[in-house]
């Protein structure tokens, strides 16, 4: 996990084990894989967008 997700856990009002219960619940809904993948894009844009300010 990056730096950046363990400082919005740290500053929400959750911990790290209501962060993996929830992890579970969404595996056992069989909703955790897309929302994964979703926040895997999401990254990946954010990554692209500042390598174009860069440039």
């Amino acid at each position: 996990m990056d730096e950046d997700k363990k400082q919005i856990i740290k500053e929400s009002n959750y911990t790290y084990r209501d962060a993996l219960e929830v992890s579970a619940y969404l595996i056992e809904v069989d909703k955790f894989e897309r929302l994964y993948k979703e926040m895997q894009i999401h990254n990946l844009q954010k990554e692209l967008d500042e390598m174009d300010n860069e440039e």
